[in-house]
């Protein structure tokens, strides 16, 4: 074995001695616009500041996951600002089709530090449409 060949495989064999360390907790930068996924998580980098004033963090999860072709049929967003959360869900999920007929819609509101989530309250399941709506206040003075 000569010399260029043994530092290669010396180094490789510390390459592969130092990746068991790195199995442990990650820290990921992104820039504006980036996108972070990890199976049937995705974070996306929308350029506003966690927790800056008036802006509510978004988070995507994969909701609905398709098994045969390996990929994510739809993402539920979940927003948070401060110790408030709202879900952006899909509520009514065409199984025949692999579409969601109603998602929830949910509104931040900085001034009042205050989410609005509207939700679907009666679903007419023939034509696949909402009838009712129903919005709720998910903040200060509920």
């Amino acid at each position: 074995m000569n010399l260029p060949s043994l530092l290669r495989f010396v180094g490789l064999f510390f390459c592969v001695l130092a990746l068991p360390g790195a199995a442990g907790a990650r820290e990921i930068h992104l820039k504006k616009g980036e996108v972070y996924r990890d199976r049937d998580l995705a974070v996306i980098c929308e350029g506003r500041q966690a927790g800056g004033a008036g802006q509510a963090l978004a988070v995507r999860e994969c909701q609905f996951w398709d098994d045969f072709d390996k990929k994510c049929l739809f993402e539920k967003i979940t927003y948070t600002h401060n110790n408030l959360e709202c879900v952006e869900e899909c509520q009514h999920w065409d199984s025949f089709k692999n579409t969601c007929d109603y998602q929830s819609k949910c509104t931040f509101y900085p001034r009042q530090e205050a989410f609005v989530l509207r939700t679907c309250a009666e679903f007419d399941d023939y034509s696949r449409k909402c009838l009712k709506f129903k919005e709720e206040k998910i903040g200060a003075g509920q």
